[in-house]
């Protein structure tokens, strides 16, 4: 009988750790993610900033894009940590067996990580434009006036219509989700 307490005892207290460990990492990886989310939305949203201004002639075009180039790389690399983190959390909730402390306490849902990977595809895609928007930028601002307008629409003109603000990425967010 005190054997089988003891037994019994042994097992509620494995399952209790696990559960604490779990949580525990559980919540370094969200406070992580939320972290990481609000630094991509911070820069986003200066990036956004500059870009979107209306812009009277293209040398400040082409000024605007020159402080936009150094903000895309740093977003590009937060993107990927972002990306990295997300991958983390899904892979480990993939991996849970019986013992699973979110069940306990949160909501979970499998479709927010497909949605998730979805919408990083999205904002790595807006993202590439963006840059190979800053590069052409970049090479036409050693051509003479003249010639920018034209350089610009042989290297790089969006499809008519084509317009990646914040409301672009909004809107497919909200599709998505």
């Amino acid at each position: 009988m005190i054997a089988g307490s003891s037994i019994l005892l042994g097992v509620v207290l494995s399952v209790a750790v696990a559960l604490a460990i779990q949580r525990h990492n559980d919540r370094v990886l969200n406070a992580q993610v939320a972290q990481s989310e609000s630094e991509l939305r911070t820069l986003g949203a200066q990036i956004a900033a500059i870009k979107d201004r209306q812009f009277g002639t293209m040398s400040e075009y082409v000024a605007a894009y020159a402080r936009v180039e150094p903000l895309l790389k740093d977003y590009d690399q937060k993107l990927q940590q972002y990306g990295e983190l997300c991958s983390t959390a899904q892979q480990r909730d993939q991996k849970r067996g019986l013992i699973n402390i979110r069940r306990l306490y949160s909501r979970y849902n499998t479709e927010v990580w497909r949605n998730n990977s979805e919408i990083l595809e999205l904002v790595r895609q807006v993202n590439e434009v963006t840059k190979k928007e800053a590069s052409v930028i970049h090479d036409m601002a050693s051509l003479p006036a003249d010639e920018q307008v034209q350089f610009w629409h042989d290297e790089f003109m969006p499809p008519a219509g084509t317009r990646f603000t914040r409301a672009t990425v909004a809107g497919w967010a909200e599709s998505i989700a």
